[in-house]
């Protein structure tokens, strides 16, 4: 299922991913908060309620990801969905589908970096969540890890 996923501005959702996040063992659930006092945003942070290990058994507690729907700031972004992950979160149309993009802050701004690679998908309608990562690489895939962030205006996609 391709999908653009209409950009959307991030609300509250709590969010049951159905495997642990890469990375993240035992990261499942997930609530999805807008920055700056609860109304719909660009940004939005990504809480883990569980406690999440890390390099083995290295406990990490409040695990907190930035995250934005990546349509809103890179424009013609699209992902392809394959069947597998369609059925896992229940999705019957692309419409029912949301995406974020993860977004690594760092100091200067211009050295941040967005995935798009593998952005989370999330079923609006029952909470299911899946990051996906694409079987193709980056450069078929058009979309990298370490996008720049913030893009450039009208930013078409880059493999860097």
């Amino acid at each position: 299922m391709p999908t653009t996923a209409p950009p959307i501005t991030v609300t509250g959702m709590e969010l049951t991913f159905r495997r642990d996040m890469p990375g993240f063992k035992g990261a499942r659930h997930f609530v999805v908060q807008p920055l700056e006092g609860g109304g719909p945003g660009v940004f939005a942070h990504l809480r883990c309620t569980d406690t999440v290990y890390v390099r083995g058994d290295l406990p990490i507690d409040n695990l907190t990801l930035l995250v934005t729907p990546p349509g809103i700031l890179w424009r013609g972004y699209e992902v392809h969905i394959d069947d597998a992950m369609v059925e896992d979160l229940g999705l019957g149309s692309s419409e029912d589908a949301a995406l974020l993009a993860i977004v690594h802050p760092r100091k200067p701004l211009s050295e941040s970096t967005a995935n798009l690679y593998s952005p989370i998908v999330i079923n609006r309608r029952n909470g299911f969540a899946d990051q996906l990562v694409p079987a193709a690489s980056e450069s078929e895939v058009g979309w990298s890890v370490r996008t720049p962030f913030p893009p450039e205006r009208d930013a078409a996609p880059a493999v860097r």
